[in-house]
């Protein structure tokens, strides 16, 4: 396969590809964003829905546009989606999707981005991706005796599934904080 020719390759389509689209089209650069989603939104359209960010929208805007004010000051998932969304349209920037990219090489003409269906030759090539799809559960003692239930917070769906039960969340950020709004606290 003739791989495409592009200054810079962005893999990643979600906040921080677009962030590095957006400059990349004010320096004028050929450039090509690549994400493995079929839709625009990064991992956003994946979360649960209740997912909320834990900053006002003035506060999560990405380069150029400010994020639209939400009721309740804090953008809820499909809120975030929906700007991501019509900030790739907005700035018309090239993502092709989906495209799964399994390796990038270095050539005497550059850098090799082998996708599953395609290839590009790159000047520079540009990491953009998260830890959505590939979520880390760490290991830790006496995990093997552990009973209960071990979830990542890429596999949460909503807060019923745990109604009655105790719940421990191990982390600070967005899912740690927003994500268990139901369940019962204990001190």
């Amino acid at each position: 396969m003739t791989p495409v020719r592009r200054r810079v390759v962005v893999i990643g389509g979600g906040q921080s590809g677009l962030a590095i689209g957006y400059f990349l089209r004010r320096a004028g650069l050929d450039f090509e964003i690549l994400d493995a989603s079929g839709r625009p939104g990064g991992a956003w359209p994946a979360a649960w829905d209740s997912l909320r960010l834990f900053s006002p929208a003035q506060w999560s805007s990405l380069p150029g546009w400010p994020m639209p004010p939400v009721p309740g000051a804090y953008p809820g998932r499909d809120d975030v989606v929906a700007y991501l969304t019509a900030y790739e349209r907005r700035y018309a920037l090239p993502v092709r999707r989906p495209v799964e990219v399994v390796a990038v090489e270095a050539r005497a003409e550059g850098l090799l981005v082998r996708g599953t269906d395609a290839a590009w030759l790159a000047q520079a090539v540009v990491s953009a991706t998260g830890s959505w799809r590939r979520p880390v559960i760490p290991a830790y003692p006496g995990q093997e005796s552990f009973r209960g239930r071990q979830l990542h917070s890429a596999g949460y769906r909503a807060p019923e599934a745990f109604a009655g039960q105790r719940v421990l969340v191990v982390g600070g950020g967005n899912p740690g904080r927003r994500s268990w709004p139901s369940c019962r606290r204990s001190p």
